[in-house]
């Protein structure tokens, strides 16, 4: 969790950088310059205490998810990666904020394409930023693109209202950000990335940060309840005879039993969940399989994180679609729901058994 209340921003600076021009030739590298890469800034920033609180909440409230990446490497070595190399200078050392900052919007144009948006680059430090308990300093960058047309109200005592128009950010939002904090420097500092990142989160996390995600609680939690999907909803049904219902029944409780565990243990997730021997053998060979292939580091056992299981809830989501004329959602046991097929009307069915309409 992170909790910006009693945190200050020390040192802002604001650049712009601009997309890559379209060449006939992919293969040729683009030559940035002033005036068609980037535009930097001269000088810092200084916020009043007026809009101090204003300016660092609008930022903060960018980070809800307890979902934490490290910067990362390629070759494993941390100071190929050039955000790292900038994010280490400048706490290291704040007098080099403006040079790094600068070096950060070259980066980011260095990753940008024809299809990536002109935008305003807010490189700042923050003091006393806590996150999970512990107060550090952090590094944040922050890319807006949106730009909004607004209108400002003027009160004149001897004419009345006037209104103008201008430009700027909207407040609502950050579009993309990260908070790089000035912990586990060894393993590539603990990163949040923003909330809001849609479409462009592979140009942001892989690209700009080239961050790869925590192997935490969070990590295993996320990752173990996406297997326990594709495991009932692909798996399943070419192994065995199981009907829609029957696997919205084991998504039931699935997601029963992270709502109601404070830590996952394998074994006793399959002695809940799936208690056929044969089936829980498939599944533990499935696991291993699966996380071997896409790269992943499950673990038998770990403490579940509320977050996670919270941000995948649609993954319990249990549904039986039934053409285009009917979703049927299952909440319980699939003792009561009946399948069969009507020899007459020549089309499937499902009967639903219950006490009482509500």
């Amino acid at each position: 969790m992170i909790d910006g209340l009693f945190s200050t921003i020390t040192r802002c600076i604001l650049h712009k950088v601009n997309a890559k021009p379209a060449t006939d030739d992919d293969n040729a590298p683009a030559t940035p310059d002033d005036h068609q890469g980037y535009v930097l800034s001269d000088s810092e920033i200084t916020i009043d205490k007026e809009h101090h609180d204003i300016m660092r909440d609008f930022f903060l409230n960018a980070f809800k998810a307890k979902e934490y990446y490290n910067l990362s490497s390629e070759t494993d070595t941390l100071s190929e990666n050039p955000i790292y190399r900038c994010v280490s200078d400048i706490f290291d050392n704040h007098d080099n904020f403006r040079q790094q900052s600068e070096e950060i919007v070259k980066h980011m144009f260095d990753q940008s394409d024809d299809r990536t948006q002109i935008g305003y680059v807010f490189v700042l430090m923050f003091k006393d930023l806590e996150v999970d308990g512990c107060k550090t300093d952090a590094v944040g960058i922050f890319k807006m693109e949106k730009r909004t047309n607004f209108l400002k109200i003027y009160h004149n005592e001897e004419s009345g209202f006037a209104i103008g128009y201008d430009e700027g950010v909207n407040l609502d939002k950050v579009e993309r950000g990260c908070l790089i904090f000035n912990t586990e420097k060894e393993k590539g500092y603990l990163v949040a990335v923003s909330e809001n990142l849609g479409r462009t989160a592979h140009y942001w996390i892989d690209n700009v940060l080239q961050a790869t995600q925590r192997k935490d609680n969070y990590y295993q939690t996320q990752n173990t309840i996406a297997l326990c999907k594709d495991f009932v909803t692909k798996l399943l049904p070419q192994e065995y005879e199981v009907t829609k219902a029957d696997q919205a029944s084991l998504m039931n409780k699935s997601k029963q039993y992270f709502e109601e565990n404070t830590a996952f243990d394998l074994g006793s997730f399959t002695q809940e969940v799936l208690p056929d021997k044969q089936v829980a053998d498939d599944f533990r060979h499935f696991t291993a399989q699966h996380s071997d292939e896409m790269g992943l580091k499950i673990n038998e056992g770990f403490q579940i994180s509320e977050g996670a299981v919270k941000k995948q809830s649609r993954m319990f989501r249990s549904v039986i679609k039934l053409d285009k004329n009917f979703h049927v959602y299952v909440h319980g046991n699939s003792k009561f729901i009946e399948k069969g097929f009507d020899d007459e009307a020549k089309l499937q069915y499902y009967r639903l058994f219950f006490k009482e309409e509500e």
